[in-house]
């Protein structure tokens, strides 16, 4: 049996991205749900959420209705008229009364994102009919086309997605340009205004490489954190900008100081920020001197921690260098906690950079209660005219 290759297929989108039109000139009105058949492993039942209805007529060579009865229908949509692959089929067993069926085309709608698109149609094993039938979007559908702008004026949200799952409400990809640009001309409303009911954070950026998240004003803030979302949704917060970035503060070797005043220890300013320290006439007693350091503490509404210290330094002989090193945490006045205590000492070849590290791990949190630190070295020589050069300190800073 032949089937005529002039077949007259309606197609009724229900996707949101595509309402569907196909060969309108003798398309049938919409079927009775009760007359709807897709029989095989799926029936009506179990028809997936976005499946395309098709409605159609099937014809001999003579144009004269086929007989009824049933039929295996594949249905495919290629992004071409002529040639290619399809991007997806679905074959169906649909009844056919007098010529007309109703059947459904299903599982194609994660393939269909507003690309042109043909229908082609293959009854049993007779081959595609052509041409294929060009698919036609419901007017309004093509407000969501590739490229497609949405205006109006309006006073609430132009586009409201919700996900009440898991998953994401607007998932943004770009090959290379920017996943989401937004742009407000409002003097005083963001451009971007994100914020979690929850505990999460109102905005996160991830970039494998890039800016995970940029803002720029030309003339306001580039981007900002408020304890309060904003006036119209009366929502609080904590303000937070929160990194899992570590960051870095230098303290220059000038900011050393006597433990004692009453010691004889000298200090010899460099020309870059290194202190030079002498024992002075009582050099064969190992002197203290202390490095205080003062960090914001809660920093852009997180607290810091201090994981790290590394020391930098040089000695101008055997025997004279670091022989202990101490950090404590204040707490109040005259009261604090140990953070780390080494009593060993630093060996260090005269003349080279030495370098010596430290992990923290014991009360090493800067917060809105403590914030001042202090690091204290003993340093020891092996004459009057030794010394020990400390160049600076580095504190490694997290922020989880």
């Amino acid at each position: 049996m032949k089937i005529n290759k002039s077949l007259t297929v309606s197609v009724a989108a229900a996707l949101v991205m595509l309402a569907l039109a196909v060969g309108l000139t003798q398309a049938q009105g919409p079927e009775p749900p009760g007359e709807i058949s897709v029989t095989g492993t799926r029936g009506a039942t179990t028809i997936t959420p976005g499946a395309i209805p098709i409605q159609g007529r099937l014809t001999d060579d003579s144009g004269a209705p086929l007989a009824d009865g049933s039929y295996s229908v594949t249905f495919r949509l290629y992004e071409s008229e002529t040639g290619g692959n399809p991007i997806c089929s679905d074959t169906n067993t649909v009844v056919v009364a007098d010529g007309l069926f109703s059947s459904y085309m299903d599982y194609c709608y994660d393939d269909l994102y507003g690309q042109k698109v043909w229908l082609a149609v293959e009854v049993e094993s007779d081959g595609e009919m052509a041409p294929r039938q060009p698919i036609h979007a419901v007017p309004y559908a093509l407000s969501l086309r590739p490229g497609a702008v949405i205006s109006y004026s309006n006073s609430s949200q132009m586009l409201a997605v919700r996900n009440y799952g898991s998953g994401n409400g607007i998932y943004a990809y770009s090959a290379d340009d920017n996943g989401v640009e937004a742009v407000s001309n409002a003097g005083d409303e963001a451009a971007i205004l994100g914020y979690n009911n929850n505990e999460g954070p109102g905005i996160r950026g991830t970039s494998l490489a890039g800016v995970g998240v940029y803002g720029g004003s030309f003339a306001g803030v580039g981007v900002e954190a408020s304890s309060s979302v904003s006036a119209a949704l009366k929502a609080t917060g904590t303000g937070i900008i929160q990194s899992t970035a570590e960051s870095y503060l230098w303290i220059s070797g000038n900011n050393l100081v006597k433990a004692a005043t009453s010691d004889t220890t000298t200090f010899s300013r460099d020309l870059y920020g290194g202190f030079k320290v002498y024992g002075g006439s009582g050099w064969a007693t190992p002197k203290v001197v202390v490095l205080p350091v003062t960090i914001p503490g809660p920093l852009y509404g997180q607290d810091v921690t201090v994981t790290g210290l590394d020391l930098y330094y040089t000695v101008s002989a055997d025997l004279t260098g670091v022989s202990a090193t101490s950090m404590r945490r204040q707490n109040g006045v005259d009261t604090g906690d140990v953070i780390f205590t080494d009593g060993t000492d630093l060996p260090c070849t005269p003349g080279n950079q030495c370098e010596k590290h430290w992990d923290l791990t014991q009360n090493n949190v800067i917060n809105d209660q403590h914030g001042i630190l202090y690091i204290a070295f003993e340093v020891m020589f092996a004459s009057d005219s030794d010394y020990v050069h400390i160049g600076g300190v580095r504190l490694t800073l997290e922020h989880d």
